[in-house]
Parts: structure tokens; C-alpha cells; sequence
């Protein structure tokens, strides 16, 4: 069994890549259950569902029903997003299309549009494509404030928390306006920051005063709707670690009068802000999803995009462009990509792909900016208990309003409202295990705000380049189609939490085993193809790259020559890579799209430890113990090539 050490020094984890510095992320699944005497079966290697074994409604290989047993042991009629949905493969093939297209020779997907399997969603080639957008504010309503006494970024006996009630204000202070919920009543009420150890309340918002840029930072909820004829697309980012397609699914049904034909949640995976997903708790067995936040934050969700559409706008330009983020090294050629960003599991690849939508309306005034790359935000790291959006608030502000440092010269904004969206950041690309270096000369180390600013605003800085070298695109088209799966939990501390409590969603029984329903889509915006990933694609899986051409930096090797169980780069998978499969001169992945199941690893590279799931293997093996099983890999890429020859047909 592997003894870990979560929780390293700042100058351990900004000058090795050790095992410490990739393992402090998640409190370590394997650190806490590793170390209870649990009686769980060997782990199974088997893939998940496809759908031979599992039908789009829900049926087994032996069932002749759609009921299934869900995690209290009730009977259920099955029924779940899928089966509400027209099954268009009932279609008739023969038939063609009224426009005299040939029928499409496979199964069609759950959902589409334009046309739609209902036909509620009907083709106009002559409407113009309109978006709107809007930013709301995710704080949660109800925490009070602590003081870290013993600076290891965990609530102790030796800490004290400022009884003050909700609103943070104490008697005496400026604004202090009464005693209000929760004030003097010896209670702490605490939300628990996600992403490293349990036990990380948090103790406020970063203020402006903090970094270089930190005015206006937190979280929030960014929505951006498309909108073109009949079709309606809401995507939306929320700056938080994850969230499940259980709550998406509640969401539609609140936006149901809004006539969004396609809804994508995604979270940028922040690490310094609120549990989402409820393994943050106050201890291990304790979730530390709040009640009240996890409402707050669906109805936030379903306000913002409602108030989205009520900004639609016409689009006068569509500009699509693609920076470098191996750029931002100042011109250290040899650093590369290792000023911003690194990769902490062998093999040494990183996607450096920032990739841009930017929307003008008629007057060539700036609507929105979408924006698409892969590294945690988590810069920030573990000690840190002020709610920040980490990096992401310094590469929005920049795109919006410029960038500003202390002696270099910034650049200027584009206007409008950034949305940022995370993409294949799995093993691991993350800020953690290296140092940045600055416009203005200076050396910033993890745990620092201005490490996280700097980060942001040179990525910041090539977005805006990237608009204004961007290609303008011509009658852009949007459409898209999705489908749901279901996918069975091999992990066996993934079953223990489902049991606990933990990750609260509806388990399927069904094929002698547990699963869970999830779903995948691609959206096309003219030349741009996104595909929604529901967890951390590793990004080799997107871009290949075991030759050694996605390394971008010489710092480091593509092989660490410390790991003792080193990949074999010889059985490693030749492609067609994610992107490749895409099949689109702009392709984007939507990391954390629609749900969270955890690291999506090379099948070939998915080694476990003893116990399996509980304890991570020799070499860099963490990111096992946090995902759903080996066969996810798989289900993306087979699922992701059935959407994409269903849009190519469409």
C-alpha cells in the first residue's frame, strides 16, 4: 500500500514534479479510504455499458422491462431523460427526408437540431444566429468567517470563527446592519472548499487588495445562449469543482418555459471554491455539498440563462481564432508551456490550444467572448480559504477590460463578457509544480494570488490576439445532438461513496452491477466542434502526443526518469484522437460537460494498486483512484464518434 503525503511545502511543490505535489488535490479518495477496513470486492476490469448491453431505454441484457432498482432498493419504472425523449431510431429507414435526403443508415442519437426527432425545432437556413449572455453571482448566501490560527488551511480546535451570522458582518463594523440568521448562536455555519483536504471552510471572498487583479474576483455563473430559428442552446460555466448530470437534469425541467432545446452545465473544475460534489465534507463520511447552496446554485443556473435570453442579440460577426499558450514563457523558449502550466503524470503532454469565439453584434460592438483551455484552476492551492475563481478571473478580466501590471504595459480588453470553459485538464495538467515569471520581472510561486493573476493575464493577453488574428466566419450554422448512456461504477471507493451518501444521484441496478446515467453532445458552430466530456479527459487521449510533439517545453523529459513504473509507450493507442475524430479545423472539448465521473485514463495506462481503487500504484497512478473505471475512455470516443457522423449527415 502507498503511504501518501498529501500536503507539501510551497517550495516542494513549485520546484519538483513528486508524487506529493499531484496527489494534493482531492484529500486523496485513496488517502481516506485506504485506511478503513473495507470488505470490497476485486476490481473488475469490464467495460461500461454500450448499447448492446444497455438500450438507450434503460432495459437490460435480460430484462424484459424497463424497471430498474435504484440506490434505496425502491422499484422504479426506469424511466430517466432518455426514455422521455422520441426514439428517432424507430424511424422508418426507407423513408426519405422531405427535403429528398437519404435516411441516415444508423441509430440516431437521443436529440437534435436543427428538424429534431419531434420535428419541434425545424431548419431555417435564413435566420440569423443570435446569442446573449449573463453573469450572476454564486457566492453562497449563508457562511460566516474564520481565522486560520494554525495556517494549515483546516478548521482545528486552536481556530477560532467569527459567530457573526450570514452576512459576515460583526457589531461595530461600518455596515453592520443588525444581527441577521445564524448571529451569536454558537454555531459555525461553514461551506466547505473543494478540491484538496476535508475540513477547508471557507472564510470569505478574495478582496481587490489581494494579487495584482483582485477586484471583482469569486465565483460565478456565466451563461451564454445561441439561439438560430427554432434551435436554443444555453451553455453555461460555473466557476465550482464539478457538478453531477442528476442536477442538470433538475435544472432542464425549471427551464422547461424557456424552450432551451440543449442545456450544457460545465465546471471549470475550480479548486477554491465550494463543494459541488459532496467529498469535501468535515470529514470523510460527512458531504459537503450545503442543502441550501445546492438549490441556490440550480436556481442560480436556471435565472442566468433566462436572463440570457432575454439579452439575445444578433450577431453582425463571428470570429474564431486560436492562441498558444506555450507562448506565455516571455519568450523562454525553453520553459515553454512550464510558465503556466504543467503536466504532472507521465507521459509529458499538454494541449496548448486557446481557442476563442468571439461574437460582435451589428455595429461591431463586443457581445461575448467564449474561451476554451485545459489547466486546474488551483494555482492556489490547499492553504488557501478565500473563495477565488483562481486564474479564470484574471484571463476574464483581461479579455474583457485589458490587463494591468505594475511596470510592464498591459493590453486592452475586448468588451463584452468573457465565459471561460475548461478542457481536457486530466493527468494533470495543472499550475502546481512550477513557478511563473512575470512581465514585470518577478518570480511568483503557488499559493500566491499574483501567481494566479500572472497566469491569467498572459493567457489572457493571447486570447486577444487570437480574436484579432482570428478568421471571420460567414453564415455561421449552429447545431447539435446528443445522447445518454448509461455507465456502470467499476471503482470500488466510487460504490462506497454512492452508499454513503457522498455522491448523492440515482444509482441503476441492472446487468449485476451499479450505474449511473450520463451524456455526451457535440455542438457545431460553423466551423467549431464541441464535444462535452463528462469528467477529466487525460489530454493524450485528445491529442495524442506519446511521440513527444505535445510537449512544448525542454525543462523536462517526455518519460520522467524517477517514475519506477513508467508507462510502455508501445502499447500506447495510435488514434484517431478525440480531436481528430472531431473532424473540424476548430475543435473544442467541454471538460466537465454535464457531469463529473472522474479522470478519463488510457486504457493502457490504467494500472491500479492493492487495494484496487482504494491505494494508488507504483508511478503516477493517483488519477485511477478517481475515476469511474477503466473503460471510460472507450464510451467517449466510440459515443463522440457516433455524434460526429450523425452532425456530419445532419
Amino acid at each position: 500500500m502507498t503511504t501518501l503525503a498529501p500536503w507539501l511545502s510551497s517550495q516542494t511543490r513549485d520546484q519538483t514534479r513528486d508524487k506529493g505535489a499531484r496527489l494534493g488535490r482531492h484529500l486523496g479518495l485513496a488517502v481516506a479510504l485506504a485506511s478503513l477496513p473495507l470488505g470490497l470486492g476485486c476490481a473488475d476490469d469490464g467495460a461500461g455499458t454500450s448499447d448492446d448491453e444497455v438500450g438507450q431505454d434503460g432495459e437490460t441484457e435480460s430484462s424484459t422491462s424497463a424497471d430498474t432498482t435504484s440506490e434505496d432498493g425502491t422499484e422504479t419504472n426506469g424511466e430517466t431523460e432518455a426514455e422521455a425523449s422520441t426514439d428517432s431510431s424507430d424511424t422508418e429507414a426507407e423513408t426519405e427526408t422531405e427535403t429528398g435526403q437519404e435516411p441516415y443508415p444508423g441509430d440516431r442519437p437521443e436529440d437534435w437540431c436543427p428538424d429534431g426527432p419531434d420535428g419541434d425545432c425545424p431548419d431555417d437556413p435564413e435566420a440569423p444566429l443570435r446569442v446573449g449572455v449573463a453573469v450572476l453571482d454564486l457566492e453562497p448566501d449563508c457562511y460566516e468567517s474564520w481565522d486560520d490560527v494554525a495556517g494549515n488551511g483546516t478548521y482545528d480546535d486552536e481556530d477560532d470563527f467569527n459567530d457573526c451570522g450570514c452576512d459576515r458582518l460583526c457589531p461595530g463594523e461600518a455596515d453592520y446592519p443588525g444581527p441577521d440568521e445564524g448571529e451569536g448562536d454558537g454555531q459555525f455555519q461553514r461551506i466547505f472548499m473543494a478540491g484538496f483536504q476535508n475540513n477547508r471552510p471557507a472564510a470569505g471572498v478574495r478582496g481587490a487588495d489581494l494579487g495584482l487583479v483582485g477586484e471583482g474576483d469569486g465565483i460565478g455563473c456565466r451563461a451564454m445562449v445561441l439561439d438560430q430559428g427554432e434551435t436554443r442552446v444555453a451553455i453555461v460555466a460555473i466557476d465550482t469543482v464539478g457538478y453531477f448530470y442528476d442536477e442538470v437534469v433538475a435544472i432542464r425541467e425549471l427551464l422547461e418555459p424557456q424552450n432551451v432545446d440543449y442545456l450544457i452545465v460545465h465546471s471549470t473544475h475550480n479548486h477554491e471554491g465550494p463543494d459541488t460534489m459532496g467529498l469535501w465534507g468535515e470529514s470523510f463520511g460527512q458531504n459537503g455539498f450545503d442543502p441550501d447552496y445546492r438549490i441556490q446554485v440550480r436556481t442560480t443556473i436556471a435565472a442566468a440563462v433566462t436572463q440570457a435570453i432575454g439579452e439575445l442579440t444578433e450577431v453582425g460577426t463571428l470570429t474564431v481564432g486560436r492562441g498558444d499558450a506555450s507562448q506565455a514563457s516571455l519568450g523562454d523558449a525553453d520553459k515553454g508551456i512550464r510558465n503556466v502550466s504543467n503536466d504532472t503524470r507521465d507521459p509529458f503532454v499538454v494541449d496548448p490550444d486557446i481557442d476563442v469565439l468571439h461574437f460582435a453584434d451589428t455595429e461591431g460592438e463586443t457581445i461575448t467572448t467564449l474561451i476554451n483551455y485545459a489547466s486546474h484552476p488551483e494555482a492556489m492551492a490547499d492553504d488557501n480559504n478565500l473563495i477565488t475563481s483562481d486564474y479564470v478571473h484574471a484571463l476574464r478580466k483581461t479579455v474583457e477590460s485589458g490587463s494591468t501590471w505594475t511596470q510592464a504595459e498591459g493590453v486592452e480588453g475586448l468588451g463584452g463578457t468573457a465565459v471561460f470553459i475548461s478542457g481536457a485538464l486530466g493527468g494533470m495538467m495543472t499550475p502546481l509544480g512550477i513557478q511563473t515569471d512575470s512581465p514585470d520581472g518577478d518570480t511568483w510561486s503557488t499559493g500566491e494570488f499574483e501567481k494566479a493573476d500572472t497566469i491569467g493575464q498572459l493567457l489572457g493577453e493571447l486570447t486577444v490576439a487570437a480574436v484579432e488574428d482570428g478568421e471571420v466566419i460567414e453564415n455561421p450554422r449552429l447545431q447539435f445532438a446528443n445522447q445518454s448512456m448509461f455507465i456502470e461504477i467499476i471503482n470500488d471507493g466510487f460504490k462506497l461513496l454512492f452508499m454513503l451518501g457522498i455522491f448523492d444521484r440515482e444509482v441503476f441496478e441492472m446487468n449485476g452491477g451499479q450505474y449511473v446515467q450520463t451524456q455526451m453532445g457535440v455542438v457545431e458552430i460553423g466551423p467549431v466542434r464541441m464535444v462535452t466530456v463528462p469528467g477529466e479527459l487525460l489530454p493524450e487521449l485528445a491529442v495524442g502526443g506519446y511521440d513527444g510533439s505535445q510537449m512544448f517545453t525542454a525543462e523536462v523529459p517526455l518519460l520522467d526518469p524517477n517514475n519506477d513504473n513508467p508507462p510502455n509507450l508501445d502499447d500506447a493507442p495510435e488514434g484517431p484522437y478525440l480531436k481528430d475524430r472531431l473532424d473540424s479545423p476548430y475543435t473544442w472539448i467541454i471538460g466537465l460537460g454535464n457531469d463529473q465521473l472522474g479522470y478519463i485514463i488510457p486504457e493502457y495506462d490504467f494500472v491500479l494498486g492493492f487495494p484496487a481503487y482504494l491505494s494508488e500504484a507504483d508511478g503516477d497512478h493517483y488519477e485511477e483512484t478517481n475515476s469511474i473505471g477503466p473503460q471510460m475512455a472507450d464510451v467517449v470516443a466510440q459515443e463522440t464518434q457516433k455524434l460526429v457522423d450523425f452532425i456530419d449527415w445532419l
